[in-house]
């Protein structure tokens, strides 16, 4: 599965301005379809300046057209692009780290009252604020020379701190408040929210912000078992219940569950379940 940071700011493809782990980019696709599952270890926001996509996660789906924003949670998601133009969209990639400093700096509440939530995709709606804020980064890529370091920080901290001062946005806002309060990602947050994605154990903890061993010795603390255990029975459990509860077929079964090939999937089932999968299939019809 694709990193989608590192594939934009190493593929020489994309124009890009990078200051430490913050990045813009400019992100165009040629016209035709495609479906891609990615994943990224830091939060992006995504403005689509022409085309059109589809995002979706575990939960929901997210159709986007020209002048739409979301904001992206870490972790992975499938995008599914039909385009009916050359796509061309602006992101901006932000880590924990710095929407916590920027909530330090500006003295931003670090708690609420509110308990709302939000999926891993966050559609802003209609945001003239957001619109004005990335098309002032057009002029940025227009340029012959790259603006400043410094220059390129404040319009990072300009987003974040456009959304803190608004009274809209209250689920995103507690993402970020959750994020000032905690130094690391809680591990089961992440791996319930990721399980279904096809992740090496290596990339799960890059995403929870540890090393291998401290990921897997936290994991151990937390589960009881070792992520590759954990991992395989989450995706038995989820592949189960989408036979049980769904017409997809068995192939649409082990890509949705995380599962890298068909063969693993299947001779896992049975052991598990008794019955490979499409048998199982064929006497719960």
């Amino acid at each position: 599965m694709n990193n989608i940071q590192d594939f934009i700011a190493y593929s020489n493809m994309f124009r890009i301005f990078k200051v430490d782990e913050l990045l813009f980019a400019e992100f165009k696709c040629p016209v035709e379809a495609s479906s891609d599952n990615v994943w990224c270890d830091n939060n992006f926001f995504a403005f689509i300046l022409t085309g059109e996509t589809l995002v979706k996660t575990s939960q929901n789906q997210y159709p986007m057209l020209a002048g739409d924003c979301v904001f992206a949670k870490k972790g992975s998601i499938l995008i599914e692009s039909e385009y009916q133009e050359d796509f061309c969209e602006l992101m901006v990639f932000v880590p924990d780290d710095f929407i916590r400093s920027v909530m330090i700096k500006y003295k931003f509440p670090l708690d609420s009252d509110s308990t709302e939530s939000c999926d891993a995709i966050y559609p802003f709606g209609s945001d003239e604020v957001l619109q004005a804020y990335f098309h002032s980064l057009l002029a940025y890529f227009n340029q012959p020379k790259p603006p400043a370091n410094s220059l390129l920080k404040l319009k990072f901290e300009e987003l974040i701190v456009s959304i803190l001062s608004t009274n809209k946005h209250q689920p995103l806002k507690c993402y970020f408040q959750e994020i000032a309060k905690s130094t690391r990602p809680s591990i089961k947050q992440i791996m319930e929210d990721n399980f279904i994605y096809n992740l090496s154990i290596s990339e799960f903890a890059r995403l929870c912000a540890r090393s291998l061993s401290s990921f897997k010795s936290e994991f151990k603390n937390v589960y009881n078992t070792t992520p590759g255990k954990w991992l395989l029975g989450k995706r038995l459990e989820h592949s189960k219940y989408l036979i049980d509860t769904t017409d997809q077929t068995l192939d649409a079964v082990y890509l949705n569950s995380g599962f890298e090939n068909k063969s693993h999937f299947t001779s896992s089932f049975k052991t598990k379940y008794g019955y490979p999968p499409g048998q199982y299939k064929s006497q719960k019809s």
